[in-house]
């Protein structure tokens, strides 16, 4: 199955219309004006100054472009041109004759060029191979593209024919998933080869890592055709695993497709929280062990999120599955999203399920502060992938959303949109996520495979406004289409409860509140303080509203003791009405506290 690219989808308007709108008017313009603040864009210069470069600041500015990459693909906008083409120009003017570029190393340890496995040298070349291909394909700049392509070639003879680098594989995988990228894009299968290089040699040997690691969390502690539990840190397995499905899918591998399944079960049924995010410590940012969720201190990187969604449409092409794009569907409206602040302008790197400002305060006073996730979103921070990562997959998100097979067509996301393929008109109308509705428009002659969301309380169709009863395979509606055919679909949208299984011992005995595709989640500011004295028995007249904030007002009941620490009494029950709020809408109204799993 290859899915519809999002140069030949138009996202139309509702709930992705508005965010794009606000990613290409606010968002890509408020990290740039950070990156520059911060010296991420003036380091492309490579020129000693007082402000010495980060080993990662080009990963930080290739994803950016990339963004400006897909924002020009479809609406030109002359200042952000004006700022691609800037920072373009530095790369060109800085790039080494031989085609190397870092402007870290080039500044800072010219010496250690293809030194220093762990310093993500050819993680930040990945990403900018990334940014290139999707400049060109997007007809915007192709000065990058050669660049990138003769640092392709740099890195190809250094490390594949040559072999004379002091590392084999890159201790931040990236690169492997851009080669494949590049091959994919020009034909040159030299890139193909390096790809596959810096795949099989991942896991066979003994290389360098950090002290404080082990092999686990770089995944090389076994080769990849034998890794079949997600372990280490996330981001670092996700890419891998994101190369590893695109490498089986290429090479017709068999080994991999079994390795790149086992990978997402052990994700998704051990691993991942109920809002799609995965890598639930702080310590290596990483996978731990099965049904460790913690809450409170729940790492759930953002980036991580988003390349958990870029697997599974991986795994989509893979063997379509309604599963992969259900759990892309969890991501997008709950990991990813709350990632960013309401604004368009802060943004969360980690993102906890539960928050205690008591918590925060008290580490705020400590002298040696611990690992304590922020009360509200910020504008920019050390490590910053994260901002420009969300940027370059919502304005790419049309791309997740419809895939061709054969002559039938797949709705997988409803998004409204519209496109053509082979010969087919296709529109949908969507009212998610607040609604399940759907309208999807067809003029022409195709299969057509509806996805049925893993969350539905039922599915009703009408086509061409006679009701039908749908007929539902794998879980898709399938239809066949010759002509103007309208189908409108209501997936009965309504609140129900999510129970962890009994083994996630931070959520045994709860359970949070879901409304279709959405985790709510409660914050003090309209609830009280407290949220973990709050039992919710039933949804029985829960009330949804749609306003500046989407709410869900449900009956509940705040347990309470007498004044003592330690009572024999057993709690009174007070009745209130909990308000709930999607997840991903939390700490947009100040500080306070917020909680996702209830009694």
């Amino acid at each position: 199955m290859e899915p519809v690219g999002y140069r030949q989808v138009e996202v139309t308007g509702g709930f992705w219309g508005e965010m794009q709108r606000l990613n290409a008017e606010v968002s890509v313009y408020n990290i740039h004006k950070r990156f520059s603040e911060t010296g991420r864009f003036s380091a492309l210069k490579c020129q000693k100054s007082e402000n010495k470069p980060h080993i990662f600041y080009d990963s930080d500015v290739a994803k950016w472009l990339e963004s400006a990459a897909y924002i020009l693909a479809k609406k030109e906008d002359a200042h952000l041109r004006a700022l691609a083409e800037e920072a373009i120009g530095d790369i060109c003017r800085s790039q080494q004759p031989c085609g190397y570029f870092n402007s870290y190393f080039q500044v800072c340890e010219p010496e250690n060029i293809f030194q220093k496995r762990t310093e993500h040298e050819l993680y930040c070349a990945g990403h900018l191979i990334e940014a290139a291909v999707a400049l060109k394909e997007a007809g915007v700049d192709e000065k990058l593209y050669a660049a990138m392509c003769r640092y392709a070639d740099y890195i190809y003879d250094r490390f594949y024919v040559k072999k004379d680098a002091a590392f084999t594989t890159c201790g931040h995988p990236e690169i492997e998933l851009a080669l494949l990228r590049l091959y994919e894009f020009s034909g040159e299968k030299k890139y193909l080869d390096l790809a596959m290089f810096f795949l099989n040699e991942r896991g066979v040997r003994e290389e360098e890592h950090y002290d404080w690691a082990t092999r686990r969390y770089d995944q090389t502690h076994l080769p990849v055709r034998e890794q079949k539990e997600a372990v280490g840190h996330a981001v670092r397995a996700l890419y891998l695993y994101i190369a590893m499905a695109d490498a089986a899918r290429i090479s017709h591998d068999p080994a991999l497709v079994a390795a790149c399944g086992a990978l997402f079960a052990d994700i998704t049924g051990k691993k991942m929280y109920v809002t799609g995010g995965v890598g639930s410590t702080f310590h290596g940012e990483a996978f731990t062990f099965a049904y460790d969720l913690p809450n409170t201190f729940a790492y759930s990187e953002t980036c991580a999120a988003i390349a958990l969604a870029l697997f599974c449409g991986r795994l989509s092409r893979l063997q379509n599955k309604a599963e992969y794009h259900a759990v892309s569907e969890r991501v997008l409206y709950n990991g990813l999203l709350s990632g960013e602040s309401r604004d368009g302008k802060g943004f969360f790197y980690v993102n906890p399920l539960e928050f205690h400002e008591g918590i925060y305060d008290y580490n705020e006073s400590l002298a040696q502060k611990l690992y304590c996730p922020l009360p509200e979103r910020v504008e920019v921070f050390d490590c910053s992938c994260c901002p420009p990562n969300i940027t370059r997959f919502i304005e790419s998100i049309g791309g997740q959303i419809y895939a061709a097979e054969g002559d039938t067509v797949y709705v997988n996301q409803y998004i409204s949109s519209r496109t053509r393929i082979g010969g087919a008109e296709i529109e949908v109308e969507s009212g998610m996520p607040y609604r399940g509705t759907a309208r999807v428009c067809v003029n022409g002659r195709i299969g057509l495979r509806l996805r049925v969301p893993a969350w539905k309380g039922g599915v009703s169709m009408r086509v061409n406004g006679r009701r039908v009863q749908p007929k539902i395979e794998a879980d898709y509606i399938e239809l066949f289409c010759d002509g103007d055919i309208a189908v409108e679909l209501d997936f009965k949208m309504a609140p129900y409860f999510v129970y962890a299984n009994e083994n996630v011992f931070a959520d045994a005995g709860r359970k949070a509140v879901a409304y279709g595709p959405l985790v709510l989640c409660g914050e003090s500011c309209d609830n009280g303080k407290n949220l973990r004295a709050v039992r919710v028995r039933s949804l029985s007249g829960a009330k949804a509203a749609e306003g500046e904030f989407f709410t869900l007002e449900v009956p509940a009941e705040r347990l309470k003791t007498s004044p003592g620490l330690y009572s024999s009494a057993p709690p009174a029950a007070e009745k209130f009405t909990l308000k709930l709020i999607p997840y991903f809408l939390w700490a947009n109204r100040g500080k306070g506290d917020m909680q996702v799993w209830w009694l």
